[in-house]
Formats: structure tokens, sequence, C-alpha cells
């Protein structure tokens, strides 16, 4: 049966833990959003702003296929909806300032005028779009800018840092930030924490022929968010402490976690390490609570959702005899690997090789040893993408496109992408 609001469900690691020892466990937060978004079936109101890099390496079927994804995007518009396009090289032009999706045709025809030249102002570009959006703010819909590029910001703002808390200031206002990067020639290291930052997500298109495709993926799950600024509080009981959340989300001014928004149909998995005081048999631990709080897309109202993960003691020898839980496992899988990527990239970045090398065989011997005990499709996807990475940094062919891979996969995996 569909569920019609957010639940929490607990995922221990085993059913039970050995009395009478200090220990640390994991435990599986899977956030269930709605199975559809409205009982109406009505989507909320889209304010998408497009930047657009036209910048000379963009020439070619890399600015065909941004234009053909741009398009696509007007065309699944409504005429409630607001668009509006930036374009920027050294220089940024407005295209098209804020205004309904009413001239679709109209829209389509400046787009195909759009050409490649030039050097790249990303960073007032993008600045540009987040005002144009601001010109038309949905109130209750979903405001986003979406920037588009295949390089490195070279013109004005170029600090990360600084680019990032622009993003995330702005998520504040209300207007979040997604991220295409395109090609190899971009940089992932601003673009990925700029989406994190902007509330929106990051993509990497390998090929320019994916344009149309990953714009189709953004605006299905645009229509399909259901809360946004979601933060997961962690309360320990009295003997018990957080060691660790694998999916390395950041926290905001009061220790929350800062999570993705939530989308319709598609679960949130959010993996806590706790540490647990020893007990005695039988005895029953509430070892944390768990709260979720989002504002909800339709209403716009505060959501808070609870639940309380709690041990159960037994002897060694009994929990010896108990089953790893599947999803727990699978979980703990998926976000070491993420980790193990970055300390590859950070390997990489360093000139070495043979050690980035080294974590990722570790990283293929664990996913193949998880897979034995609990065969999934989360998994066998895992194999075969961590098969690849090896394979590229075995014969150094393509570093850039090794360390984009890594990136964006690690990026993905903590958010349950």
């Amino acid at each position: 049966m569909d569920n019609k609001e957010t639940y929490l469900q607990i995922f221990m690691e085993k059913e039970r833990v050995a009395a009478n020892k200090e220990q640390t466990i994991d435990v599986l937060v899977r956030i269930v959003p709605p199975a559809e978004s409205a009982e109406s079936g009505e989507r909320p109101k889209l304010n998408i702003g497009i930047a657009l890099d036209r910048s000379g390496s963009m020439d070619g079927n890399k600015m065909r296929q941004a234009r053909e994804a741009a398009k696509y995007c007007v065309d699944e518009l409504l005429p409630t909806d607001a668009f509006s396009a930036v374009i920027f090289d050294g220089n940024v032009d407005v295209l098209f300032t804020n205004q309904p999706a009413t001239n679709k045709e109209m829209l389509k025809r400046g787009i195909d005028r759009i050409e490649a030249r030039g050097s790249t102002a990303l960073h007032q570009g993008w600045v540009q779009a987040g005002l144009q959006v601001s010109e038309r703010l949905s109130g209750g819909g979903i405001d986003r800018v979406l920037l588009i590029t295949d390089g490195q910001a070279n013109v004005g703002e170029t600090r990360t840092d600084r680019i990032v808390q622009q993003a995330k200031d702005l998520a504040e206002r209300g207007i979040s930030t997604s991220t295409i990067g395109i090609g190899q020639g971009f940089n992932e290291d601003l673009l990925v924490p700029m989406a994190e930052a902007g509330q929106g997500n990051a993509w990497f298109v390998e090929e320019p022929r994916d344009m149309v495709r990953i714009f189709e993926t953004e605006l299905k799950g645009l229509v399909a968010q259901v809360g946004n600024t979601v933060t997961l509080g962690v309360t320990p009981s009295p003997g018990v402490k957080v060691e660790d959340l694998l999916n390395d989300f950041e926290t905001d001014a009061s220790g929350r976690y800062i999570l993705p928004n939530l989308r319709a149909g598609s679960p949130l998995d959010v993996l806590v390490r706790l540490k647990i005081p020893a007990g005695e048999v039988g005895e029953t631990l509430l070892a944390a609570n768990f709260e979720l709080r989002y504002t909800d897309q339709a209403t716009q109202k505060p959501v808070t959702v609870t639940a309380m993960g709690e041990v159960a003691y037994d002897t060694a020898a009994a929990v010896a005899e108990l089953r790893t839980n599947d999803q727990v496992l699978t979980t703990v899988t998926l976000l070491t690997n993420a980790r193990a990527r970055k300390e590859a990239m950070e390997y990489m970045d360093e000139g070495e090789f043979d050690d980035a090398a080294s974590i990722l065989r570790m990283v293929a011997f664990a996913t193949d040893d998880a897979f034995d005990v609990t065969p999934s499709a989360e998994l066998e996807q895992e194999i075969e993408a961590v098969r690849d990475l090896n394979r590229l940094i075995a014969d150094r062919s393509n570093d850039m496109l090794t360390r984009k891979r890594m990136s964006y996969e690690r990026d993905l995996r903590r958010k349950s992408r």
C-alpha cells in the first residue's frame, strides 16, 4: 500500500547485540517519502533559470546538445511555470528575462541562436541567473538555477569557497542550484560542493549526447520534490555516543545533519554508527532518537517525524548465529566505498597513483565479499563501476575522467541516488 506521509524505518546491523561488552553498531535510518508528490496529481510550480556556458570550448556538439537540452526544458514547462536564461563567456548576457513559459516557440528560437565564443565568467553568469529567478519567486513552488558548463571559472570571482558559500546563501533564500559539468575540462571540486551547498544536484555529462537525458532526470526530480530544508537530528541516550555518520553530510549550527531534498518514491538511507555501553542478557536499550524535519513542498508547513533505535542484548553465542541485515550491509558497503573514492582522489592529486589504485582494488574485494553475502542490484552496479575505475586507473589512459567519475559516484552514493 502506497504511503501518503513520510516515515522513518530503523534497521539494526543485527536483531540483537552481544551482552556484557561495550561495542559499536551500525544503524540504518531509512527516510521514506510519500509514494506520490501530491494526492491531486498536481506538481509544484517551477521557476527555472538556466545559466549556459557559451565559451569557445563549448563549440560544436557540446553546444548543439546543450541547446537541445535547454529546449527540452522549455517544452516540459507548463504555462504557469517561469523560465529565464543567461548566457556567459567572458561577458554575461540575459537571453530571456524571467517570464511565464507561455511562448515556447519564441524561447526555443532564442536558444537556437546561442553560439560558443570567449572565456568563462562562470560565477557572474550563475549570479545573474539567480537574480533572474529571484524576480518571480514561485511562492511554494521550486525556484532553481541550472548551471551548465564545460570549463573552469577564469573571469571574475574564481575562489571555490566563496562561490560555494554564495550558493548556500542563495539556497537559504529559497533558490537552489544544480550544476551540470560537460566533458573533462570543468572543475568538479567547484561544481559538486556548489550543488550540495545549493540544495540541488550535481551532474556529470561524459558525452554531449547525454545532455537531454540529464535534463529529463533533473526535471523529474524537481516535479517529484515533496520536502525541502531537510535535516536529521540524532539524540543518543545516556551512555551512547554517535561515532560517525557514513554519508558525511554537513551539519547546521545546531548540530543537525543537512540532508538532500526529499523526492516522492525515493527513499534516502542514512547510516549512523553508535557506540553503546555493555548491557545484560535480556535487557533492551533505547539507543538513540532520530528526528527528521523538513518543509512540506505542497503546504510549505514544517513537518517533524521521529523514530527510536532500540537495541536488545543477548549471549555472544546467540548473536553469532544471527545474520547481518542485508540492507545495512549494502548501505555500509556503498558509503564506505564512497569514502574510499575520496581518499583515492586525494592520492591522485598528490601524484600517488599506485596508492590510489591500491585503494580501489581493496574496494573491489570488499564489494565482491558483500555481494557474496547479500546479492543485490545496487551491489552489482557498484561492482561494475569499481571495475571500470580500476581499469581506468591501471592504464592511466585518462586521469581526468577517472577523477571525475570518482567524484560524482561518491556524491550519488552518499545521497542514495
